[in-house]
């Protein structure tokens, strides 16, 4: 069920890196293709008796930060799902004492980011019957819009995030 995990790893010396299904007990559900790139505005002068504009570029146009919205889903017990998820969002909040500041990969489309920041929590669907059965999305912001990260393997086993 690789394809339907997230490792995430903070990004302070020494933390554990952690796994969606191992540790947290959720799959995810939708996690975007690709990233949306804008490019930041570049300063300009627009002179009121002159044509078009004068526009001042650089020779690399740099990238906004920008959201990415993930879909996760939990099944377990009954009574279970308020708090796996809760605990899961502590985590993202920093309340595992290394801080809030997140590295990502998602092994499905093989991409990593760097800077992610929990955003927001959206509850989606909720169905208790005998288990419960949680949908939610989390909202994260990528703050370093252009370095990704990889998994470091050790005996096939993800043991960190570069």
């Amino acid at each position: 069920m690789i394809e339907h995990d997230i490792i995430f790893q903070k990004e302070r010396d020494g933390s554990p890196v952690k796994s969606l299904i191992t540790d947290f007990k959720m799959v995810c559900l939708s996690f975007p293709a690709h990233p949306p790139l804008e490019a930041k505005d570049v300063a300009i002068d627009d002179w009121p008796d002159e044509n078009g504009e004068d526009s001042f570029e650089p020779d690399i146009l740099p990238l906004k930060a920008y959201n990415l919205e993930v879909q996760i889903g939990y099944y377990g017990e009954s009574g279970t799902a308020n708090t796996k998820v809760l605990d899961f969002i502590k985590y993202l909040l920093g309340h595992d004492n290394y801080g809030a500041k997140l590295k990502m990969y998602n092994p499905h489309t093989g991409m990593g980011f760097k800077g992610v920041r929990f955003v927001s929590y959206t509850p989606e669907q909720y169905q208790y019957l005998s288990d419960d059965l949680m949908v939610f999305t989390i909202t994260f912001r990528v703050t370093d819009p252009v370095n990704s990260t990889s998994p470091i393997y050790t005996n096939d086993i993800i043991t960190g995030l570069s």
